[in-house]
């Protein structure tokens, strides 16, 4: 069957216009939440469906269990195996993306492409050099932390609780620069978030290739969403915080609505690839437990079970760059692909190279994303391990149908059905270990049983029936283990701590909000 919706590898002459690229994150998204992934859609997701439907599906696609190890790992085409961020970025922990890291816009940037990030950035924030625009981008709009009230902007509690909205007008936009956006206090995030994309694209000079890296806020806790978007929800039967996760979903759709509407009217979107990716999957059990669902996928996010990294997503691209092609609409690609093959698999579509480049743990899904019968550009995925906020489990990898997990995949790994209309909510356990920093670096998280979970994904998606340790089953799971221990071996001990390689400075520890003219606000403090 053809799976046509590109221009195929290398069909962008020379003379070409380069593709404009809308990369569009949607935070905490469950997979069984948007209509074009849900089983029995609750949520109302029109204009996400309406691309999805017209895009090619990634059935396969996989992300990092948690927030920052997914963004950091897009931004740099490398896995938190390598980059150290294993973790979410706590507030005021003074890391994030190693400085020698190149970036996605960085990349970009040789091309002549103009680059600009809205919402939610969580690659670090101990200095201005690890922000937005020290890593590639012209502007910013948005957070630096991982999350917040959708009203007020502030995040953190006690001495911790700061504002956190910014303005970065310019390329390298630190002290000085930098504006604290106290105009958008009281305003709700994913509508101003829309609207500054929106007036970034109104602003751009149409004859420049643009890179918009839009990452919402939403559907991250806490619970907020305008009345508005809830009732429609409650008059469906649908209560408690189910009700207003589809309010929060619904008003992001109405925003993805806009900003493409507007790239539209630019005279951008028949030349342009659109990439939607969740960041993890839904907190349908741990770690800041929302209404989302993950049905009837295992798990929740912060685990390496399918619910919580096998991601939905789409990539859309209009009829420029699909020149000359056939474009069956609504197909689902099935091969294996991750996070970290965004930015080589743009690189391909672009034209682009990168010498100064870290060498990438993505793989080019170009040709199998555009042509027919390519070999499939992956044979495995490497999962890493859990997110800290569940305690360390791991690692695991998937090599083909088989996926095997060492130790274990993170509790409780259940299966949590969304509630239904009149039903009430169901209640899920929220897993808060004491968090304390890991090292995944040898040594390998504790696993005293030597337990070994092998799953066939392409007979049991769902993670229901672990395979008996057969000889046959011994000698698959032998192989992946020693494909496991071989990637462990190449990767860089986890270090928050100040001094670390690609960390900051020894003298920089963790960070506070400061007072600026009587508002306690977030704000780099190692400069």
């Amino acid at each position: 069957m053809r799976r046509l919706l590109l221009a195929a590898a290398g069909a962008l002459s020379v003379c070409a216009a380069p593709p404009n690229i809308l990369m569009v994150i949607v935070d905490d998204l469950g997979h069984d939440d948007p209509g074009f992934t849900a089983l029995e859609p609750q949520i109302k997701t029109p204009t996400l469906d309406a691309f999805a439907a017209k895009s090619t599906l990634l059935g396969s696609y996989y992300v990092q269990p948690s927030c920052s190890p997914t963004r950091t790992t897009i931004l740099s085409g490398r896995v938190p195996l390598h980059t150290g961020v294993n973790s979410f970025i706590p507030l005021g922990a003074p890391y994030g993306l190693g400085l020698n890291e190149t970036t996605l816009p960085d990349m970009l940037a040789d091309g002549g492409y103009r680059r600009h990030a809205v919402g939610k950035w969580h690659g670090g924030m101990y200095s201005y050099n690890v922000t937005p625009t020290f890593r590639g981008f012209e502007s910013f709009f948005g957070f630096y932390n991982g999350g917040e009230d959708y009203y007020s902007h502030t995040c953190g509690s006690n001495a911790q609780e700061g504002y956190d909205m910014r303005r970065d007008r310019s390329a390298r936009c630190g002290k000085g620069c930098s504006e604290v956006a106290l105009d958008a206090k009281g305003k709700y995030s994913t509508t101003i978030f829309s609207e500054a994309a929106v007036d970034v694209i109104n602003a751009h000079n149409a004859s420049e290739p643009l890179f918009l890296y839009l990452a919402y806020q939403a559907v991250h806790e806490p619970d907020q969403a305008p009345q508005s978007y809830i009732d429609p929800y409650t008059k469906m039967g649908l209560s408690g915080n189910r009700a207003i996760y589809a309010g929060m979903l619904a008003c992001l759709d109405e925003g993805f609505a806009n900003v493409t509407k507007a790239w539209e009217a630019k005279g951008l979107l028949d030349n342009t690839i659109l990439i939607l990716s969740a960041d993890n999957g839904g907190p349908s059990e741990t770690c800041g437990v929302q209404g989302s669902s993950n049905w009837p996928l295992r798990g929740s996010k912060c685990s390496l079970w399918e619910g919580g990294t096998k991601a939905a997503g789409f990539i859309w691209s209009g009829p420029d760059v699909a020149s000359g092609q056939t474009r069956l609409k609504g197909e689902n690609y099935t091969g294996l692909m991750h996070a970290a093959d965004w930015m080589p698999t743009l690189a391909e579509a672009t034209g682009l190279t990168c010498a100064k480049c870290n060498p990438w743990d993505g793989v080019s899904q170009w040709k199998q994303l555009t042509t027919d019968n390519a070999e499939p550009a992956r044979s495995s995925i490497y999962y890493g391990i859990t997110d800290e906020q569940v305690g360390t489990h791991g690692p695991a990898m998937r090599y083909g149908c088989y996926k095997l997990i060492l130790g274990d995949g993170g509790h409780p790994g259940g299966w949590n059905p969304p509630p239904t209309p009149n039903g009430g909510v169901q209640e899920c356990l929220e897993v808060r270990d004491d968090p304390s920093f890991l090292e995944t670096a040898p040594p390998l998280p504790a696993n005293p049983n030597n337990t070994m979970i092998l799953f066939n994904l392409c007979d049991d998606p769902e993670e229901r029936n672990e395979l008996p340790h057969t000889d046959q089953n011994k000698e698959i799971i032998g192989n992946i283990q020693q494909m496991i221990m071989a990637e462990w071996q190449t990767g860089v001990t986890f270090c928050p701590q100040a001094g670390c390689p690609g960390r900051a400075p020894p003298n920089c520890h963790n960070g506070l909000p400061v007072n600026i003219s009587g508002v306690m606000v977030w704000e780099p403090w190692c400069d």
